[in-house]
């Protein structure tokens, strides 16, 4: 056992029970998401935009852990609200999941190319109020998981509300123009686009697309759970 878990033990999100951040018998309610398409939502396998959806500015792909249900819940709450860097960073280099399924093959090829990992902004009255951004703590985690560097590439110059509650495409029309860059950070060639959660796409699109029309050469998703 490492020293570390005699100071500072484990528990499980799930259950309470001490040694790991989620026990084997929790583990298995971590239900595997099926990779979808980021611009039509439809099943891709490996998560990469269709052929016949390239028209469309937005993210080449999407990698999706799990589905926002049960365990993956309590999880994402936890990051979210407890700012849980290694909580969330040993979850992410010790699960099969993440290395192991070949429905992420796509997106390991795609981390070779040592992309820059840059967070989903939040507006800056909303991210003062909650005292951080859940996108930011995912991104920090990741970065230092996978070994690459992390920017805020962008800013989000728009309050847009809450979505919830909100359809497609008002979802889409919301996000019109909320996002800019930061002038602070020079744009990345490849970038990894981080957030916690995915419902229509609306958002990660648009960032993807305010990266793109800047010059960045490829963009793809990553989320904990949809």
């Amino acid at each position: 056992m490492d020293w570390m878990d005699l100071v500072f033990p484990k528990k499980c999100v799930g259950c309470g029970h001490w040694g790991k951040y989620v026990c084997d018998s929790c583990e298995v309610g971590l239900w595997e998401e099926e990779q979808i398409c980021p611009i039509c939502a439809r099943a891709s396998r490996y998560g990469l935009r269709h052929t016949y959806c390239n028209r469309s500015p937005g993210l080449e792909g999407l990698t999706c852990l799990w589905a926002y249900e049960g365990i993956a819940q309590k999880i994402i709450t936890k990051a979210k609200y407890n700012y849980y860097y290694d909580f969330l960073g040993e979850l992410l280099v010790n699960s099969p999941l993440f290395f192991a399924r070949p429905e992420y093959t796509l997106f390991r090829r795609f981390l070779e190319l040592k992309p820059v990992v840059v967070p989903v902004p939040l507006y800056f009255k909303r991210e003062k109020e909650r005292g951080f951004n859940q996108a930011q703590v995912i991104s920090l985690s990741l970065s230092k998981s996978v070994r690459l560097g992390m920017k805020d590439c962008l800013v989000r110059v728009k309050d847009t509300g809450r979505q919830v509650g909100r359809g497609r495409e008002e979802r889409l029309k919301n996000m019109a123009n909320a996002f800019a860059l930061n002038p602070k950070f020079p744009i990345p060639k490849n970038v990894l686009l981080v957030d916690d959660v995915w419902t229509t796409g609306a958002t990660m699109n648009e960032c993807s697309r305010v990266l793109i029309k800047a010059g960045a050469g490829r963009v793809w998703g990553f989320v904990l759970a949809r």
